[in-house]
């Protein structure tokens, strides 16, 4: 499973917030892979997936959160798509 959380650099808050988040639930699930997805160098990617604010998070390609979740909200949604 790849979590892809969307970076404006290392000076945003919201960002440092989502990635924190992502790595806690990666250490529950070991299988997670992390990746940053940088504003700048993925625009053209991003504006493809109508994502316009940094802290989003995709999963496996795909949209799940536009703005920050909660911890709990993210482990629900990592522990449903890896049991269906």
């Amino acid at each position: 499973m790849l979590i892809e959380v969307v970076t404006a650099g290392p000076g945003c808050s919201i960002c440092q917030k989502a990635i924190k988040v992502v790595k806690q639930v990666s250490t529950e699930f070991p299988q997670i892979e992390f990746q940053e997805l940088h504003v700048v160098d993925q625009f053209e990617r991003l504006q493809e997936l109508n994502i316009f604010s940094a802290g989003a998070i995709l999963i496996n390609g795909k949209v799940e959160f536009a703005i920050l979740p909660s911890l709990p909200k993210l482990r629900e949604r990592v522990y449903e798509l890896f049991n269906q």
